[in-house]
């Protein structure tokens, strides 16, 4: 596992809110495809983000799970987000963000965990130091985001 925290002049009302929108998934969100689109439920549990290619799917192919980047575990909209996201190099990694308020802003620490074998490989020797930057983009997105947002 690896994790990085950020601390930002913002509230933490703020990042959730950046959180909680599912077409700036992509802004924040670290190594995903810029052409991503969330579902309806967006954060809440079991709702997905899905490669889109701007046509509406139909029929059986509603949802293509091999198009599903990212998969929502656990929310909590004052604090907390765990979600299953797919790795680049394939396999799937689970990231927990969670934000606490301090004085003069607000703590986004970011953790990453591979779940699967082919993730594992960007966790290990090098790519620890890679995977840890990337978390650290994570919560430094947020709370730029967050900080635009709030003026």
């Amino acid at each position: 596992m690896v994790m990085a925290w950020r601390f930002g002049a913002v509230g933490v009302d703020a990042v959730m809110d950046v959180i909680q929108d599912g077409a700036r998934f992509a802004e924040w969100m670290v190594a995903v495809p810029p052409e991503v689109r969330a579902g309806p439920n967006w954060p809440r549990k079991g709702s997905v983000v899905q490669r889109y290619d701007g046509r509406e799917p139909r029929m059986r192919h509603a949802e293509n799970r091999h198009l599903t980047v990212a998969l929502v575990e656990r929310w909590r909209p004052e604090d907390d987000l765990v979600l299953r996201l797919r790795s680049g190099l394939g396999g799937w990694v689970r990231i927990w963000i969670r934000v606490q308020s301090r004085p003069g802003g607000a703590l986004i620490e970011v953790h990453a965990e591979p779940i699967t074998a082919t993730a594992r490989l960007r966790f290990t020797g090098s790519a620890r130091g890679a995977a840890e930057e990337r978390c650290a983009q994570v919560a430094e997105r947020l709370i730029e985001l967050a900080t635009t947002q709030e003026d």
